[in-house]
């Protein structure tokens, strides 16, 4: 494989760039951008891209698997800039970090050196445009009241833990709240409260990292509640449990 960054003009796009080696190529490929939350079977998109890979190279062998989160702007534009005095900010590259994170480097050596940099407005991180960046701004932010109504009229998924097989995490009632249950593979079951702690949606189990996503503003959480990415800066909250089996260990702490 030429080594060389590639990607298609697709939307979401998929993209593929080249590690070589004395003996062999590191090929990493990537794509199948999805909301956090919104994927009912998120196993289904590693599949997709392995798919696709086999078709440009058909003698790979896929060694690992991971995604990560892509932070978006409402315009489009990453935050650069003073936050306070003697504190710079960049974030919200959406995925550019080797463009972006350099531009950073440059426009914070100017401020610091007095020098007025050219792109400082355009990136200012108090900025608040409206033009060009109010419809995606609308877009984005409907999927709160949404997701907290339809969730809620929904329902929960069922009633008892024992349903739950080995590695599958479910939200159900327990004692009438909204439980997020993860049974391990070790047959260990964790359970903690449904409700998402940065504005009250309900969390969706992620089937192929094994986590609690939140699907109205991207909040992650493992498996026993700890935050793994905001805006949510509190754990799940503990449920307590009173129907179990006594062959299962629970940890609801």
């Amino acid at each position: 494989v030429p080594e060389a960054l590639f990607w298609d003009s697709g939307d979401p796009y998929d993209y593929l760039r080249v590690d070589r080696r004395h003996d062999h190529d590191f090929i990493i490929f990537g794509g199948e951008d999805h909301k956090t939350g919104h994927i009912e079977q998120t196993t289904d998109c590693f599949a997709r891209l392995e798919q696709r890979l086999k078709q440009l190279l058909p003698d790979i062998s896929v060694t690992h698997k991971w995604s990560g989160q892509v932070i978006e702007s409402n315009d489009g534009l990453p935050y650069i800039g003073e936050t306070a005095e003697r504190q710079y900010v960049a974030t919200g590259y959406a995925g550019n970090g080797m463009t972006f994170g350099t531009l950073s480097a440059m426009m914070f050596a100017d401020h610091v050196s007095g020098e007025k940099n050219p792109w400082a407005d355009l990136y200012d991180t108090g900025r608040t445009k409206i033009k060009g960046g109010l419809w995606d701004y609308i877009k984005e932010n409907k999927d709160y009241p949404y997701y907290l109504v339809r969730d809620r009229f929904a329902g929960k998924g069922g009633k008892s833990l024992r349903a739950i097989p080995r590695g599958h995490g479910e939200v159900i009632d327990v004692n009438g709240q909204a439980a997020a249950v993860y049974r391990g593979l070790d047959s260990q079951i964790h359970v903690r409260s449904a409700t998402c702690t940065h504005m009250g949606c309900y969390v969706h189990f992620n089937d192929a990292e094994h986590t609690w996503d939140c699907p109205c503003h991207g909040s992650r959480f493992k498996v026993n509640g700890e935050v793994i990415g905001g805006p949510a800066e509190e754990p799940l909250g503990p449920i307590e449990v009173k129907d179990v089996s006594r062959k299962s260990q629970v940890d609801s702490r």
